[in-house]
């Protein structure tokens, strides 16, 4: 992993905690009660950017599989929107992707198929909803707020991102193959109904 890759990840793991944090802790009022906020920023370390950043590693990983060019891009505005809203009470963040590109090879360029890409977007909602059983796990074992969230958000993250409209994954996995989104988001979707009944 490059510097600046691994440099836009980790801020981008911060400030997405800073504004869960502050979105959790009540927006504006949070800064009168530094003590739960920073207690708020904890948390969303391990359950926000914890999924954030393994789903973005698991979109790398994948892309890197199949012997594309793959690296993290953090970007500024959606990290700057996503403070600002953060203040108002609930969060909306767009804080950058993986960006794909086929390698030139001694036999040509490789393709992107749509297996390929379909592949590729998947992996990311899917490691969010391994991570979200994880959590549940551990939340049954020993339960704790911590555990609680961490299942929460990373099925809300599985469930947003595969969502088939414009540029999120969703859309890209359901035009690969709309069994296989079926089966993903009836799973998000599960995970997401049984957490409503238990908590």
């Amino acid at each position: 992993m490059r510097a600046k890759e691994l440099r836009d990840l980790v801020i981008s793991a911060l400030v997405l905690a800073l504004a869960f944090g502050i979105a959790l802790s009540g927006g504006l009022s949070a800064f009168e009660r530094p003590d739960i906020l920073v207690f708020a920023v904890g948390i969303a370390l391990v359950a926000v950017s914890l999924g954030f950043v393994c789903h973005e590693l698991a979109h790398r990983l994948v892309a890197r599989r199949f012997n594309y060019f793959a690296e993290y891009v953090m970007w500024p505005l959606g990290l700057i929107v996503a403070l600002g809203i953060s203040l108002f009470g609930f969060i909306f963040a767009a804080p950058g992707a993986v960006m794909i590109q086929p390698r030139a090879t001694a036999g040509g360029t490789i393709s992107l198929s749509n297996r390929k890409v379909g592949l590729i977007s998947l992996a990311g909602p899917a490691t969010n909803i391994g991570l979200a059983v994880v959590f549940l796990v551990l939340d049954a074992i020993r339960p704790a707020l911590l555990f609680t969230l961490g299942a929460y958000i990373n099925t809300l993250l599985a469930l947003f991102n595969l969502i088939p409209f414009g540029p999120l994954d969703g859309l890209k996995v359901f035009r690969w193959n709309k069994g296989f989104w079926l089966i993903a988001i009836a799973g998000a979707g599960g995970l997401f109904v049984a957490q409503r009944i238990l908590f």
